[in-house]
């Protein structure tokens, strides 16, 4: 099967990427390096500030394990969040599945916005 050709012809390539695919719009092979879903790395780090925190608070401690798993997942979706329009195009999946006609607005604005800096720098 012949590869789509993508708008950008040297897309970059991230290390280790959580999911790679196609943009629908531009079809520019991307890839997304962060998760929403806590690993199991992310546990073991929460682990080990909850044993460094235990001299201080005691068994209270461990009340704060469910707090800091809970800010790690909240930063972690945060940066997801920021990862999943596309740099190339402007398309956003999350607001696609929410609502079309917003969708459309908001890529209409970012290919003005990018023509307005490219007119900027030549």
């Amino acid at each position: 099967m012949e590869k789509p050709q993508a708008l950008d012809p040297r897309p970059y390539k991230l290390r280790k990427p959580k999911l790679e695919f196609f943009c629908p719009l531009c079809r520019t092979e991307r890839g997304f390096i962060y998760n929403s879903k806590l690993s199991w790395k992310n546990y073991f780090q929460i682990t080990l500030i909850t044993l460094l925190f235990f001299p201080i608070f005691g068994i209270k401690v461990f009340a704060f394990f469910l707090v800091f798993a809970a800010i790690l997942e909240l930063i972690l979706r945060i940066f997801l969040k920021n990862e999943i329009q596309c740099p190339h195009c402007g398309f956003d999946a999350s607001w696609y599945k929410k609502d079309i006609k917003t969708t459309r607005k908001k890529i209409k604005e970012f290919w003005e916005k990018k023509q307005k800096l490219d007119q900027r720098v030549s």
